[in-house]
């Protein structure tokens, strides 16, 4: 065998789409430990805008630039950051339980970010959040 393809389901909405990547969900030796998959965003369309009180994630950009706010639903505390491929550093972003986030396309053509987690998707475990 030369190579193996994984085929993913792409889950495509009007602000972009969502598809699973590697995940313990599927049998994808040796990448059965970690949930992840890749979000794309329309040009000044918004993602997420909600939180976890059982997954944490860490997320990073793949294209364009965006702005990742986020919110302590305790304490209100927020923070801004942008994510942009052009930037002196590459940086991954950690986002710990009980943190609400919105991931804003800020540039004219489409972005991507890739999440990661320790544990699978949980519509159960997706609370709305308004910012």
């Amino acid at each position: 065998m030369m190579y193996k393809k994984l085929i993913r389901k792409k889950h495509i909405r009007e602000d972009g789409w969502l598809s699973e990547l590697v995940s313990m969900n599927y049998d994808d030796e040796p990448f059965n430990c970690v949930h992840s998959y890749l979000v794309s965003i329309e040009p000044g369309k918004t993602r997420a805008k909600h939180y976890h009180n059982k997954k944490e994630e860490w997320l990073c950009i793949c294209s364009g630039k965006v702005e990742l706010i986020l919110e302590d639903i305790k304490t209100k505390k927020r923070e801004t950051l942008i994510l942009n491929l052009d930037s002196e550093n590459y940086n991954i972003i950690y986002i710990p339980l009980g943190v609400a986030h919105v991931i804003k396309n800020i540039s004219e053509n489409k972005a991507s970010v890739v999440i990661f987690s320790k544990t699978p998707e949980d519509t159960d475990d997706t609370f709305e959040y308004e910012f």
